[in-house]
């Protein structure tokens, strides 16, 4: 029996350009109230196919396997304090803090439990080397958010990591743009609601 998919408006928003920052981004604001998309282990495992990291077949194996279990247990406490490390990091990133030791210690925990092979694959023009994961225990789940943050850490611009500027949006992003200067989680839920805002503001004060 496969796993029902979250309706449309239960899907998580994929605006942050790496894995750790939208793994943060499960926290959210909506008609002003916050959301966690992450609430038992199945919104976990849903979320970690929405990401790509798994696929469906393994997302039906994975809760077959192992819902109702200890472990199962175990690993979504360990991502929900995963995830507000992240945040911690992310938030000093911003602004230009150093990221804690506790947040580093998550991480390395959770990469600890990395586990998989690459594998050759023939490609347009050539061959690309991919890394397939392999997931035998519920801790393994989440070696690929910290794996993300790892890699955000020792090779991005720490100064490109933002939080939306939208007061009450709670998302962050890497910004990607040429000139960087992104300054919305996304201009769909922030950009033009904050310059429809804007321009009432402007009309008001012509007034």
């Amino acid at each position: 029996m496969s796993r029902s998919k979250a309706p449309l408006e239960n899907r998580s928003l994929f605006v942050g350009n790496y894995l750790c920052l939208d793994f943060v981004n499960t926290e959210m604001v909506e008609a002003g109230k916050p959301v966690d998309r992450l609430n038992d282990f199945e919104s976990l495992v849903d979320w970690l196919v929405q990401a790509r990291t798994l696929d469906e077949r393994q997302a039906d194996d994975i809760l077959g396997n192992w819902k109702g279990t200890r472990e199962v247990e175990t690993t979504f406490q360990n991502a929900v304090r995963l995830r507000s490390g992240l945040r911690e990091m992310a938030e000093r990133l911003t602004k230009g803090k150093t990221v804690p030791q506790s947040t580093v210690a998550a991480i390395n925990q959770c990469l600890a439990h990395q586990t998989g092979h690459a594998e050759l694959k023939r490609a347009r023009g050539g061959f690309e080397k991919h890394f397939q994961a392999n997931f035998r225990e519920p801790a393994q789940l989440l070696w690929p958010v910290a794996e993300s943050a790892s890699d955000l850490l020792c090779y991005a611009d720490l100064t490109l990591d933002k939080n939306c500027e939208n007061p009450v949006c709670v998302l962050f992003f890497y910004d990607t743009t040429k000139n960087h200067s992104r300054r919305w989680c996304s201009m769909s839920v922030c950009g033009n609601r904050m310059k429809v805002a804007a321009h009432y503001q402007r009309l008001r004060a012509a007034r």
